[in-house]
């Protein structure tokens, strides 16, 4: 698993410096991966050792994401951006749980759904693990993973539109 990782990443980056696109490793991979996972889901799949380096590098994540806050930073603002994403956070609820509770959808996928678009695939994952939804976790691995792709060109054009601006 780590070793073709590793690969991708290295494929990902050594082709976007051969295409001149020299800050554009991180888009390579995304679409390495997104090929690689569609063509060969089989032989991916079973690749055991994945799903174990996976949540042992998950905890790694939150560990980081927990270790890099600025204490300072956060006492000084952090009420305001609690509330920002708390309304923001609300209303996707809201909209969801409304919509999903009009076209029968079950409440589950829906909870696993909303937490992938919001957090990732994985607090997404974190949480169906956590409610023993054990079903769910691909899916939310999946539909997370899928945001990522998508929102990484989104987001690279985006940047680049408005750096074009400025």
């Amino acid at each position: 698993a780590l070793a073709i990782s590793m690969t991708i990443c290295a494929v990902g980056y050594g082709l976007a410096s051969w295409l001149g696109f020299n800050k554009g490793g991180i888009l390579v991979e995304t679409v390495l991966i997104v090929m690689l996972a569609t063509l060969f889901p089989s032989y991916l799949g079973r690749i055991t050792a994945a799903e174990k380096i996976g949540y042992l590098l998950m905890q790694v994540f939150f560990a980081v994401i927990g270790a890099s806050a600025n204490v300072e930073i956060v006492l000084r603002v952090g009420s305001v951006l609690f509330i920002f994403a708390g309304l923001i956070l609300a209303i996707h609820l809201l909209v969801l749980l409304g919509v999903g509770r009009l076209l029968g959808l079950d409440l589950a996928e829906l909870v696993i759904a909303s937490n992938a678009n919001m957090g990732g695939p994985t607090t997404a994952a974190a949480m169906a693990t956590a409610r023993q939804w054990d079903k769910l976790v691909t899916p939310a691995i999946l539909c997370g993973t899928l945001g990522y792709a998508v929102a990484t060109f989104i987001g690279v054009g985006l940047g680049n539109f408005l750096r074009s601006l400025g």
